[in-house]
């Protein structure tokens, strides 16, 4: 009788396919994903994740508070409304640097 060739369980198998380096996946990234990801890198530059992740979270909270009171007492002119929708900007961009991080950093353009 022939003895069957095992192959161990923990053999890797081969990559058919390179991973992309992070830099050429970066360069996938669309622009405004790019200044997302480089303003959660200067935050974490600074801080740890948590922090940084109660910070934006607190920021966000903050603001849309500002938004609200805003909207309740502010008038109809354009700048009023210009003003609520550069505060909203800023809400999403900081729910945005806290997604990339509680995501784990992806840097596939698909993130979003």
């Amino acid at each position: 009788m022939k003895a069957k060739k095992r192959v161990p369980e923990n053999s890797e198998q081969p990559n058919p396919l390179p991973t992309p380096s992070n830099e050429k996946r970066e360069d996938q990234l669309a622009g405004w994903q790019k200044q997302i990801v480089a303003l959660a890198e200067a935050r974490l530059s600074l801080d740890g994740e948590q922090d940084v992740l109660f910070q934006m979270h607190e920021r966000a909270i903050g603001l849309c508070r500002v938004v609200e009171d805003f909207s309740l007492v502010g008038g109809d002119n354009d700048l009023s409304m210009h003003a609520l929708g550069k505060l909203m900007e800023v809400v999403e961009e900081d729910i945005q640097i806290a997604k990339w991080i509680a995501m784990g950093k992806p840097l596939d353009p698909h993130w979003d």
